[in-house]
């Protein structure tokens, strides 16, 4: 499959590039600029990880027992899901069945696999890898796969695990499973579609036949698949995600009045036929976030080498901070769903992601106005865990910008706005990591002990409402906690993401520093020691 891919690659139209050069994709920024040595070394200068982490034996020695509480609880829902639901995507924490979600290849289990490792769980390790070792993608439930969640939860979680462990098993397995998964990218564009049946080898949407898909849904290969060419040696894997980039582009020009009108805030929705964006306004939250945390990240994981991935993440800042972030009524300042024409003053817990990847570009690029902006930010986001009588916080909220009329809205909207300085729209808790991973960044940039206490208030909360026989449950409501009633679902990013990310907080600082890994919109660790020239 991958020759008749490249094939289809080397005839596609390319933006920017002829295909000679897009034999470096994305070397070349937007306006041709190749970086220079010397501006990739002072790139290679700035530290990401604070200096100052406190050393008193009284605070190692905390900070120690948490991690290993953390450790424990984590060991615990792991060994209920062994007994359970080995090798399931995942497992049912109020009624112990398994549940296929993901295909049937062990979503759970391969998620997992670099929490594991980095806890030091060596038997756990073994067992696990046993396990992958047994799988065959050719097979699956029957059903379609979903082709950006195989990407981060399965290839993404192949990769760390080898990178991290060096067991070649895991890049076998990662190697096999994007061969099944680029021919998705077989598509008069090279946007490749939300859903590809293994079993009849043909795409569709999630809703059906359409041909539409997500922004972050096609913005979300980059990182993956760029390592992926590297441990590989073959390119197919990063053109094939470049090549997004290139249609996106090429075949969109931001134009008042339109769908796409804010040069860089792109809209949720595009035709995959067409490569054109049709409907959805510009947000960081679900159908959207990853799209521009791969831009920063893939970025450094290049070493700074990709120049497009930088001025494409410049250009969407500029958009985002004059249209998308907005100051509440409560003075803290909100990310909400805008573009020229207006903001609607809506988010969800997935925008909470973005105040630790802007304080993570503001340490590679040394720029401490925007690391003003993502304390700012960090600040809203964590406040709607904190207002929370859990202590957790919402799956949507609202908040009402600074000067506006709140007639619009409902007496209990603006009575909540009143009390915690926003409202609650979706009030359910599915044991997302967003707001957690923002605060681990903070932690380790900034090393003030403050931030890892608010994790450990956050850990104190979900300990005290989701924690079942079977793991860990849902909220129904984070106002009422386990009183309002609890929601059988542990998807696999909870010991992915929620678990590495409440870990790491607690281990030591040299364990997978920001210095020397990129974590994956799934918190997949890659090294960013290898050295890129622009060939594989």
């Amino acid at each position: 499959m991958k020759s008749l891919l490249t094939s289809f690659l080397v005839l596609g139209a390319v933006a920017h590039l002829s295909f000679a050069k897009h034999f470096m994709a994305g070397m070349a920024g937007l306006e041709g600029h190749i970086p220079k040595q010397r501006e990739v070394e002072q790139f290679m200068k700035n530290r990401v990880q604070a200096d100052n982490f406190t050393t008193s034996d009284s605070l190692k020695k905390m900070r120690a027992n948490r991690a290993a509480d953390i450790r424990n609880s984590f060991l615990r829902a792991w060994n209920v899901y062994k007994k359970n639901a080995f090798g399931a995507d995942e497992i049912n924490p109020l009624t112990l069945e398994a549940v296929t979600t993901r295909n049937g290849w062990g979503a759970t289990l391969i998620d997992s696999l670099d929490t594991i490792y980095i806890m030091g769980l060596e038997d756990e390790f073994k067992e696990a890898t046993e396990k992958v070792r047994a799988i065959n993608f050719d097979k699956n439930d029957g059903e379609p796969s979903k082709v950006f969640e195989t990407n981060i939860r399965y290839i993404g979680g192949l990769i760390s695990a080898y990178e991290l462990s060096n067991d070649k098993i895991f890049l076998k397995q990662a190697t096999a499973l994007a061969d099944i998964m680029l021919e998705a990218f077989d598509t008069p564009t090279g946007i490749p579609w939300q859903m590809w049946d293994v079993q009849t080898g043909t795409g569709s949407s999630e809703a059906g036949p359409a041909t539409l898909n997500n922004l972050a849904e096609i913005g979300t290969y980059q990182l993956e698949f760029f390592r992926l060419s590297q441990l590989t040696h073959d390119p197919v894997y990063h053109k094939a995600a470049q090549r997004v980039y290139d249609v996106i582009l090429d075949r969109n020009e931001p134009k008042k009045g339109s769908t796409y009108s804010v040069p860089g805030l792109y809209p949720i929705f595009i035709d995959i036929k067409s490569g054109k964006f049709i409907s959805g306004k510009p947000n960081l939250g679900g159908g959207s976030d990853s799209f521009y945390e791969y831009l920063i990240k893939t970025w450094a994981l290049s070493g700074f080498k990709l120049q497009r991935s930088l001025d494409m993440w410049k250009e969407s800042l500029k958009g985002i901070k004059k249209y998308i972030v907005s100051r509440g009524s409560d003075k803290r300042m909100y990310m909400g769903i805008g573009d020229d024409e207006g903001l609607d003053s809506i988010s969800d817990t997935f925008t909470c992601f973005f105040p630790g990847t802007l304080a993570l570009a503001s340490r590679l690029l040394n720029d401490s106005d925007t690391m003003d902006l993502a304390h700012s930010l960090l600040l809203s986001s964590y406040n709607t865990f904190a207002r929370m009588p859990t202590h957790i916080g919402p799956e949507n909220f609202g908040f009402l910008p600074e000067g506006d009329d709140d007639s619009d809205l409902l007496a209990s909207q603006r009575a909540e706005i009143e009390k915690y300085g926003f409202y609650l729209d979706r009030p359910y808790y599915l044991m997302r990591p967003e707001v957690i991973e923002s605060i681990f960044y903070f932690y380790r940039i900034t090393g003030d002990e403050k931030y890892a206490d608010w994790i450990w208030k956050i850990w104190q909360g979900i300990k005290a409402n989701c924690v079942v026989d079977g793991g860990f449950a849902g909220l129904r409501d984070v106002r009422l906690g386990r009183e309002g009633g609890l929601i059988g679902k542990q998807e696999s990013f909870v010991f992915a993401e929620t678990f590495k990310y409440l870990y790491l907080a607690f281990a030591e600082p040299n364990v997978i520093s920001l210095d020397d890994y990129v974590f994956s919109t799934e918190g997949h660790p890659f090294k960013r020691s290898a050295s890129f020239n622009g060939t594989f």
